[in-house]
């Protein structure tokens, strides 16, 4: 599923997909252990995003959803993804972590894309995609 959405600060589309070149079985695993060890994770997506207009191929980007409580200790927990996503990708990958919170109105249009890659906090997912939904 593509998912095409204006970006108002910068009036440009983005095109949110599943990953065209998804990760290998043993780094995905990886990142997946570690990203379930992140205290402060709810969910995270594992999707391409690409803005068409700067003919810039997609790139990927791993959108995580903090718990609430995280928000008040945000580097800290946005250091635990980090250090997780380093530590099981290859030298030469790299993605982009967005905190989804922070644009709560993504969220069901990455949810779209059908890219869940972790969930340590199935409740906080439901409860975000009940909120997106009433807004």
């Amino acid at each position: 599923m593509v998912y095409d959405r204006r970006v108002t600060e910068s009036d440009q589309y983005l095109r949110i997909t599943a990953p065209r070149q998804p990760l290998d079985d043993e780094v995905a695993e990886k990142l997946r252990c570690g990203l379930e060890g992140c205290a402060d994770l709810a969910f995270a997506h594992l999707v391409d995003v690409e803005v068409p207009e700067t003919g810039e191929a997609a790139g990927q980007v791993l959108f995580v959803w903090l718990d609430p409580s995280a928000m008040r200790s945000l580097r800290a927990a946005l250091n635990l993804v980090s250090d997780a996503v380093a530590k099981a990708l290859p030298g030469d990958r790299f993605l982009d972590v967005v905190i989804l919170n922070s644009a709560p109105e993504l969220l069901p249009e990455v949810e779209r894309a059908g890219c869940l890659f972790v969930q340590p906090n199935p409740e906080e997912r439901e409860r975000a995609l009940r909120a997106a939904s009433a807004v």
